[in-house]
């Protein structure tokens, strides 16, 4: 079950019994794949339209990572305040003994497309057997994608080769040199590629053979949620009020959002519709959805990396979003 836009609505409106606060010190968050992929939207219409200080925080920069567990790293090292991170990452940092809780949800469903080189003869997903199959990070959303593709094929890590490479762009450099074989593309780097003219064999197996799932949601350390709630709430709060305004003019948003990223208007206009296309709400509010995070702890858990059930208790402090949740 999907979050609704009412809820995205409650949620955003907690902004306004933040702003008779003063604002705390300038600080930055992080967010992963900040600038490049759009995982970070709504921080960029925040910080353009000054919801964070209107809340209470004065977030004034975004640090970014190329996914997976360097995200939550890059958060302890900076002693940031809040990191939105890949929810396979923080599963694997809490299993591990790190200090964090998931305080809300990013993203879930899909917002990316899977390719090959045009020709390729990929006509079904048990075609995937001897090929090169490339993510970014372990414990990324990228290489949790491909590991559940594969379960729901029959197919093991084993009969395909794993390639890490870092960033997306790398990945379809790779793909475009024949140094692998299948990539997942996000939104908006897809567009970029077409509006340059580069060409690409879409599969279309991803959203069929993957289950609805989480993709990042926001952590905190211990301590942060202890000593500084009312500046996580904020966050949270302005985080939601910017996915509410992306939905309600996705026009502006997408201006916003460029400035931010240094893209084209057209560019990010274009990804924020092909991402609406595949997940009408990709963007959550904030409120856990658990059905999604349920799916993405099925596909780690059928390559090994967890045990289910999991007990999401041990991972998520709901206290941040008033205990709003979808079961």
């Amino acid at each position: 079950m999907k979050v609704t836009r009412t809820l995205a609505g409650a949620l955003a409106l907690a902004w306004a019994g933040l702003t008779a606060a003063a604002p705390a010190q300038a600080e930055d968050i992080v967010v992963t794949h900040y600038g490049s992929l759009m995982y970070g939207a709504p921080y960029a219409v925040a910080m353009e339209k000054g919801y964070f200080q209107e809340a209470g925080v004065d977030v004034t920069g975004i640090l970014t990572s190329k996914g997976g567990g360097t995200s939550v790293r890059n958060m302890m090292a900076g002693e940031t305040p809040f990191a939105e991170v890949a929810l396979p990452a923080a599963i694997s940092a809490i299993k591990e003994g790190f200090p964090i809780r998931i305080v809300m949800m990013g993203t879930s469903g899909s917002s990316a497309h899977l390719v090959t080189r045009p020709g390729e003869k990929l006509e079904t997903v048990e075609d995937l057997k001897g090929k090169r199959l490339v993510f970014s990070r372990p414990k990324s959303v990228s290489e949790a994608i491909f590991l559940g593709i594969l379960d729901n094929a029959g197919l093991t890590p084993d009969d395909v080769e794993m390639v890490a490479i870092g960033g997306f762009s790398a990945g379809l450099t790779a793909l475009e040199h024949d140094e692998v074989d299948v990539a997942i593309i996000p939104e908006p780097i897809f567009t970029r590629k077409r509006q340059d003219g580069t060409s690409y064999q879409q599969l279309a197996w991803m959203n069929e053979l993957i289950p609805y799932s989480a993709s990042t949601v926001g952590i905190v350390t211990d301590e942060t949620l202890a000593a500084r709630p009312e500046d996580v709430r904020a966050i949270i709060a302005a985080r939601a009020r910017a996915v509410q305004f992306i939905y309600d003019e996705p026009e502006e948003a997408a201006e916003l959002i460029a400035k931010a990223y240094g893209m084209e208007t057209e560019t990010i206009a274009t990804a924020i519709s092909n991402i609406r296309e595949m997940t009408p709400e990709w963007w959550n509010p904030g409120a856990f959805d658990y059905a999604a995070m349920d799916g993405m702890a099925k596909m780690m858990a059928a390559v090994g990396l967890v045990e289910l059930p999991l007990d999401w208790a041990d991972y998520v402090d709901e206290s941040l979003l008033d205990g709003k949740a979808i079961q």
